[in-house]
């Protein structure tokens, strides 16, 4: 009888000195961009003081340049297109995506954003724009952009 007592003994003090070697966890997920890829998770907003569009296409450009060489010539790297948009005057629109695109350098980056009419021909200018350049992943290769695009002038002005 005394070896059970002895046996259980030893069960019981070795099962709470049992050691397991694990891999450590998986680290988890981060905000920031793989190696080569930069991202830009935008909202676009429609104004309520601007045209109507029934069923539109906004076409979401990133561009990246070296702004130390005035000759150098701005390279699209990435492009995102989310049709179906609808907007109402009076209300406003939030459109959200994300832009990405890769790059082999890190340089300086901007997004263009244009919402044209479904079907209309490449020359036409759209319906909404972002004014001018919107510089993009100063700090990053990700980032968070909130911009309110502008209807587009009426013919005879600068358009997009």
């Amino acid at each position: 009888m005394s070896w059970m007592i002895w046996a259980w003994s030893c069960l019981v003090l070795g099962a709470g000195c049992v050691r397991i070697d694990a891999p450590p966890p998986p680290p988890a997920a981060s905000l920031t961009a793989p190696a080569g890829s930069v991202q830009v998770d935008v909202t676009c907003v429609l104004p309520a003081d601007g045209p109507a569009v029934e069923r539109g296409v906004l076409v979401a450009r990133m561009y990246e340049y070296d702004p130390r060489r005035a000759d150098s010539q701005a390279r699209e790297i990435g492009r995102t297109t989310l049709p179906g948009v609808f907007h109402r005057p009076g209300e406003q629109t939030a459109l959200r995506f994300t832009c990405a695109g890769q790059t082999a350098v890190r340089q300086a980056y901007y997004l263009t954003a244009v919402v044209y009419p479904e079907g209309a021909p490449a020359a036409r200018s759209g319906l909404y724009r972002i004014d001018g350049f919107q510089p993009v992943l100063a700090a990053g290769n990700r980032e968070t952009l909130r911009v309110t695009l502008l209807p587009v002038p009426d013919e005879g002005e600068p358009t997009n």
